[in-house]
């Protein structure tokens, strides 16, 4: 006996179309949240930040840019010819400041960012992995404090060819400056949206990832989105447990 239509179209539909599929309705039968903000939980309302209190701190400034914008959507494009040549503390921190950084304060108590997030959750933190020391920033680990515009030194540490190919899938990676690596702490989003969560988490490193292509292209660096690497190496080089807290995305840039 052949078996029905409904039965081989479930055996040939991946996951992400069921999620998308039972995550429509997901609020139906559950609560709606309200419009009115007094109505909110508390933890709706608190911004979260990822903190390293023990850590050196490299303080970044923030410059004020001027570029065309419609200009840089069009010359916006993914770019893999590094020259190996590094990035300087300066470039690094206009680009975080700029595409992932604060930019302002609503209503005197919550900080605007660069990017929407959804519910204002910002389950995304952002580590920039630098491969190449400059004359002002070593290779090694960090963390983007977004909250104060710094870096957390997570661990100083040179890059070989090999480290580089470890841990990300394309030959090419390693010829980069450093690599703009995104983490999503879920419960921030979790918390409020449930099974929506995941969605909103992802829309937001898209937001991101195209703030830094037209951050990159306005200071005259390279850069590329890349799914291509190795998660579970990843996340044991940041000390993470790739579960409440996992890699979700990346971007690799250089000159």
């Amino acid at each position: 006996m052949s078996r029905g239509t409904g039965c081989r179209e479930m055996e040939n539909t991946h996951f992400s179309r069921i999620y998308h599929q039972v995550s429509k309705d997901v609020y139906k039968n559950g609560p709606v949240i309200s419009v009115d903000e007094k109505d909110w939980l508390d933890d709706w309302k608190t911004v979260y930040y990822k903190t390293y209190p023990r850590f050196e701190k490299i303080k970044l400034k923030a410059e004020v840019l001027h570029a065309d914008f419609f200009d840089l959507i069009v010359r916006r494009e993914s770019r893999r010819d590094f020259t190996k040549e590094a990035v300087d503390l300066r470039t690094l921190s206009l680009l975080l400041k700029y595409s992932c950084g604060v930019t302002g304060i609503v209503k005197d108590v919550r900080s605007r960012r660069a990017y929407p997030s959804g519910g204002a959750r910002y389950p995304i933190e952002i580590y920039p992995i630098v491969f190449r020391s400059s004359n002002d920033l070593e290779a090694g680990i960090y963390h983007y404090s977004v909250k104060e515009h710094m870096l957390d030194v997570v661990w100083k540490r040179s890059f070989s060819e090999n480290d580089i190919d470890m841990v990300f899938t394309y030959p090419w990676v390693k010829n980069a400056s450093m690599c703009i690596l995104m983490t999503a702490v879920f419960w921030r989003t979790e918390n409020k949206y449930r099974e929506k969560s995941y969605e909103y988490i992802l829309l937001e490193a898209g937001h991101i990832s195209q703030n830094v292509y037209l951050v990159s292209e306005a200071l005259g660096i390279k850069c590329t989105a890349m799914a291509g690497l190795r998660p579970d190496k990843i996340e044991k080089l940041l000390d993470i447990d790739g579960f409440s807290e996992s890699v979700i995305y990346s971007l690799v840039v250089g000159m």
